[in-house]
């Protein structure tokens, strides 16, 4: 993510959070207006254009969504197509990025990360769910109607962004997007990610002891999120964004494997 992107997204943010109501379906509205832009790669052009004035862009992108938009949507779509950005994909992600923080700060969220990182893991776990909702040449209808299947029972923010990704993919695969939904999430409540494969499930104590050495280790609260991985044999591995920490008998094993084979 290149200087300008950084900044413009980190502006719309701190104007997200400086509104004390926000509507309750903003996530929802913001979710729309990202598919709405991304759908017109001509409209995408315009509002990244630098040559074009920071107003004339923000005006443009509100009248081209429609009249869905509540004040705050609008304000917010405003804010972020009257930005600079570093490349043309990044307004988009942008949008979609604030849709979903919109919905992590939403009352009836709890449970969101959780639910989203069960959602991961149930569609890694069944190939033909994972190729049913990445398959771009199925009726986006039918995609759409095999999530409201799967999570009829789920809170409606998870419902909502899986629903999102499923529609506007953005060139990655379904786990992949919930996986940077669950980061945005993780971040806007002041949290980070750790994803613990482990052989066997940790214990209360065991999980608890672990989150206050990496939120020590890391300065913020950790949202645990437990694999369990026979493989392993015994030990962790230890996932926190880009840093891998792997402390299982099979890591040890495969390096013994290979100094033998050396």
């Amino acid at each position: 993510m290149g200087a300008a992107t950084r900044a413009s997204t980190a502006a719309a943010v701190a104007e997200l959070e400086t509104m004390k109501r926000p509507a309750a379906d903003l996530g929802e509205q913001l979710l729309a207006a990202a598919r709405a832009v991304a759908s017109s790669h001509q409209l995408v052009a315009v509002l990244v254009d630098p040559g074009v004035p920071a107003d004339q862009r923000a005006t443009l992108a509100v009248r081209a969504v429609g009249g869905a938009l509540g004040l705050q949507a609008r304000k917010l779509l405003g804010v972020l197509a009257g930005g600079r950005w570093s490349e043309q994909a990044d307004l988009v992600g942008a949008i979609e990025e604030l849709g979903i923080r919109a919905l992590a700060g939403a009352k009836s969220a709890e449970g969101l990360e959780s639910e989203l990182f069960t959602v991961r893991r149930a569609i890694t776990s069944d190939g033909r769910l994972e190729l049913a909702l990445g398959n771009h040449a199925s009726p986006v209808e039918a995609r759409i109607g095999l999530v409201d299947a799967l999570l009829q029972d789920a809170n409606p923010a998870t419902r909502a962004i899986v629903r999102h990704v499923v529609q506007l993919p953005r060139g990655r695969k379904p786990v992949e997007a919930i996986d940077r939904a669950q980061e945005i999430v993780a971040d806007a409540t002041g949290r980070l990610v750790a994803v613990v494969e482990t052989a066997r499930p940790l214990s209360a104590d065991q999980a608890n002891a672990l989150s206050a050495r990496l939120e020590a280790a890391y300065g913020r609260k950790i949202a645990l999120n437990q694999v369990i991985e026979p493989d392993l044999v015994a030990g962790l591995r230890i996932t926190v964004g880009d840093d891998v920490i792997d402390g299982s008998v099979r890591a040890r094993l495969d390096s013994l494997r290979l100094r033998l084979a050396g």
